[in-house]
């Protein structure tokens, strides 16, 4: 059915300001609504037939029936209502891609009053998942969150839904989840790299700073070292705690900067900076990246690519 769209509109401001945004969210009478379905209503009519019947016939066992029947309908009232009565949810992890794919949110929720059984959660426009909880017990669910266009894409309004025990109601709510997945450019393949430094720039010489390229010896350990860098195999051997020590060549690292890629538009930059941080990431070799109002130090591997790439889907709200 369509809803005009002042009608929406009001609807979606009145919801707005009853179920705010928040990072954990526990269902309470204030967030759950409830409507029979319409198996619900024909069982409904079904008992008024009866009643009417038993009436007219002024026979007392198909009154029985009806009120019987009633009382169910009243009873489900309440168990619909409870199962989602006291279901808390909260920000889980997200996983990021890039634009025009998809994303994925997770959804922690938790029982700590009662089990709660065949709750669905949906997304608008998106086929639902079924999850049940027990009482004092955590369970995740991952959803898919389409990534339209770069940056930060906030999570849609979140609908759980739930039929049990009898499918007679349908109990569900709104959440609005203070949850969010970033979306990466999508990488420009470009014939010339947007970087200084590299193997042709460096020297014979040790720059004296810590890097990930020379293995220089071993020194005691302090507190606040890597523990990547640690000496496990010489500690299980007995030697002590000893930290690992690196130097690099000088201009041995390669720098991604955004101001070698002069004349091109915003989203074009970013995105050939993108193909480029997934060009350099299995060479093994440290880039950094320079971005107005940002600098990420040369490194590698895929927490590094990861902070590089979530600095370019952020650009410029850091």
């Amino acid at each position: 059915m369509l809803i005009p769209a002042p009608i929406r509109n009001l609807y979606e401001r009145w919801l707005a300001r009853r179920l705010p945004p928040a990072r954990q969210v526990v269902l309470d009478q204030r967030r759950i609504f409830i409507f029979p379905t319409g198996y619900g209503f024909f069982y409904l009519l079904v008992s008024a037939l009866l009643f009417i019947g038993g009436i007219n016939y002024e026979n007392n066992l198909i009154l029985a029936l009806a009120f019987l029947l009633a009382s169910l309908f009243m009873v489900a009232i309440l168990h619909t209502f409870r199962n989602l009565s006291a279901l808390g949810m909260r920000n889980g992890d997200s996983e990021s891609g890039f634009a025009g794919e998809e994303g994925a949110l997770e959804i922690v929720l938790f029982a700590q009053r009662r089990d709660h059984h065949c709750v669905w959660l949906r997304w608008p426009d998106q086929d639902g998942q079924q999850i049940s909880i027990r009482r004092g017990e955590e369970e995740s669910l991952w959803l898919n969150l389409p990534l339209p266009e770069r940056g930060r894409v906030t999570a849609p309004r979140l609908r759980v839904e739930s039929r049990f025990p009898l499918g007679l109601l349908r109990s569900w709510s709104y959440v609005s989840m203070d949850h969010y997945c970033l979306a990466w450019p999508r990488p420009q393949e470009s014939p010339d790299c947007p970087a200084d430094g590299g193997k042709e720039n460096q020297q014979s010489f040790s720059s004296g700073q810590t890097g990930n390229d020379e293995f220089q010896g071993l020194r005691n350990y302090t507190a606040g070292d890597s523990l990547r860098r640690v000496d496990w195999k010489g500690y299980a051997r007995g030697r002590g705690l000893n930290t690992k020590q690196f130097e690099e060549p000088v201009g041995g690292r390669l720098w991604l900067r955004w101001d070698r890629l002069q004349g091109l538009g915003e989203e074009q930059r970013l995105s050939i900076l993108c193909y480029w941080i997934l060009q350099l990431d299995p060479q093994r070799q440290p880039y950094g990246l320079e971005l107005p109002g940002l600098t990420l130090a040369p490194d590698t591997g895929d927490v590094h690519r990861w902070r590089l790439l979530d600095a370019l889907a952020s650009y410029p709200d850091f």
